[in-house]
């Protein structure tokens, strides 16, 4: 039973990988992101659930969102004309260089790799989980949403910024800057 969330983020990386080929077949595209994203939150649910938390499975959960993430954003660059949306393009850039940032940082810092699953961080992940539907069906979202997004990615990728520099020690499951430090 314990094994259930680890399963559940291979399945997440599994089905990430079949998401790159179903690039182009919108419905079949998003049923399998939708899979993708409740097998997200199965994992880390279950993980506390079953009290089945441990380092691999933290570093299994971040690296299925990231291979997910690189995926859906590229067939949202491929799928749609998100490269003339400046507002989406210039920010995500900001972001994206942020959280390279972020990774050189932990590496060099904590000899590892990985992301802290603060609330920002999980808000981001959250709003853009629903957004890109619409955006692939839609062709555009609405500039109002898209600024609001932006700017949302942008304060987590600086607060898990201002988290890592700050640390003493890499605590993947630190709410915010505002939560308590380690001892």
């Amino acid at each position: 039973m314990k094994q259930i969330p680890n399963i559940l983020s291979c399945s997440r990386i599994v089905l990430s990988v079949v998401l790159f080929f179903l690039i182009g077949e919108t419905t079949s595209f998003i049923i399998v992101y939708l899979l993708c994203g409740i097998s997200d939150v199965a994992d880390g649910y279950l993980a506390r659930r079953l009290t089945a938390e441990t380092r691999l499975g933290a570093k299994l959960d971040s690296l299925a969102d990231f291979i997910f993430w690189c995926i859906a954003l590229y067939a949202l660059w491929i799928q749609t004309d998100v490269g003339n949306d400046l507002i989406i393009l210039w920010g995500a850039s900001g972001v994206v260089l942020i959280r390279m940032v972020n990774f050189l940082i932990t590496k060099s810092k904590f000899k590892q790799w990985g992301m802290i699953h603060t609330i920002g961080n999980k808000a981001t992940g959250l709003i853009l989980f629903l957004l890109l539907p619409i955006y692939f069906y839609e062709g555009r979202l609405p500039g109002a949403i898209s600024v609001s997004l932006v700017l949302i990615a942008m304060l987590s990728a600086i607060e898990e910024s201002i988290i890592i520099i700050a640390s003493k020690t890499y605590d993947v499951n630190r709410k915010s800057i505002f939560s308590p430090k380690e001892i």
